[in-house]
């Protein structure tokens, strides 16, 4: 099989982490103890060479970046601010492009998944891949376990005869009752946000549907690319998402069924789940005390301090250098929308 390229994306925000993402992205958190970045890189160096490997970070990180043994500094593209995946996708494109031709496929992945069963992702990707070179762009859903508004769900419509879906829509963070609602259909998946193309596919889709290609198409075909023209253009597009941009509109998509354990922990609700616990349920970070409480997360960043914990239940407590979230389970998902007010305090 030809070598794919693999794209990781690396700049998102991280809100639904805060407050530890005030300090460090998702992409180098210890918490785990493991590298999510490390290890998504190291999942598609079974599949491909590290010179097929890209990152897409944002400039402020270029140092922590700097330190990464594992992948080819050149292989680090940076943004100049984060303008949401649309324009991330479509930058690395045009430099992928510069690199490899049109007609190499190109797996686009998320940084923040933990994926187990990994025999049958491999089997996936493998799938996605064929369906991809006869020009589609291919995404992999996987099977819902409980309704949650942190995922996107993709509603499939008809079974095909290479095995894919074709897709009725994507729905982007839903309600919990509407989630509750596409769950009992059986016919909606959580988004992967695992994409799979050949350049050519994507180049095409973006230049019809992506309001801003003819920027970046100017900005490449020029004789040279400075950093303030770059800035210049990532002030001047909008906040979008690959999915809104080509995903909803394209003709050119399918979904496969992914049949392996996927869990994205970009939340404090999958941090939860993911972690070791104690009989009662609860996690706990640092030197934590908790008696008679279930179901709790508490996380201490300073080794020095201790904490007691009475009679708890379902709570979430990190407490980091400045800020500290306080917070019952049923309200995690509103994390988001206080942090827009509460940063204007």
């Amino acid at each position: 099989m030809d070598k794919p390229i693999v794209l990781i994306m690396c700049g998102g925000k991280s809100l639904r982490l805060w407050p530890l993402t005030e300090y460090k992205s998702k992409n180098f958190f210890d918490i785990f103890g493991f590298s999510p970045l490390e290890d998504t890189i190291k999942r598609f160096l079974k599949i491909t060479s590290t010179e097929n490997i890209f990152l897409i970070a944002n400039i402020k990180e270029k140092d922590a970046f700097s330190q990464l043994k594992i992948i080819k500094k050149e292989n680090i593209i940076f943004e100049p601010e984060s303008k949401n995946t649309s324009a991330a996708i479509l930058f690395s494109l045009f430099n992928l492009k510069k690199i490899f031709g049109d007609d190499k496929v190109l797996i686009i992945t998320p940084v923040d998944h933990l994926i187990k069963k990994e025999n049958n992702f491999y089997k996936s990707i493998i799938s996605a891949i064929k369906i991809a070179k006869s020009g589609y762009i291919c995404t992999i859903g996987i099977n819902p376990i409980y309704p949650t508004p942190n995922f996107g769900y993709i509603q499939i419509d008809k079974k095909l005869d290479d095995g894919s879906f074709s897709i009725k829509r994507f729905i982007e963070k839903p309600t919990r009752l509407t989630a509750q609602d596409l769950i009992k259909r059986q016919d909606s998946f959580y988004n992967s946000g695992i994409f799979i193309s050949l350049l050519s596919t994507l180049d095409k889709e973006y230049r019809q549907y992506y309001p801003f290609y003819e920027d970046f198409n100017k900005l490449f075909t020029s004789e040279t690319i400075s950093n303030e023209h770059l800035k210049a253009l990532y002030k001047k597009i909008e906040d979008l998402s690959f999915d809104e941009t080509i995903m909803e509109k394209t003709k050119k998509a399918k979904l496969i069924k992914g049949e392996f354990y996927w869990k994205d922990f970009g939340s404090w609700h999958a941090i939860y789940q993911i972690l070791d616990k104690d009989k009662y349920g609860n996690v706990k970070k640092g030197k934590v005390f908790i008696y008679n409480g279930e179901n709790n997360l508490i996380y201490l960043k300073n080794p020095k301090k201790k904490i007691l914990v009475l009679g708890l239940k379902d709570i979430f407590f990190i407490d980091a250098d400045d800020y500290i979230l306080l917070s019952n389970r049923s309200n995690l998902d509103t994390l988001k929308l206080a942090l827009k007010e509460f940063k204007i305090k």
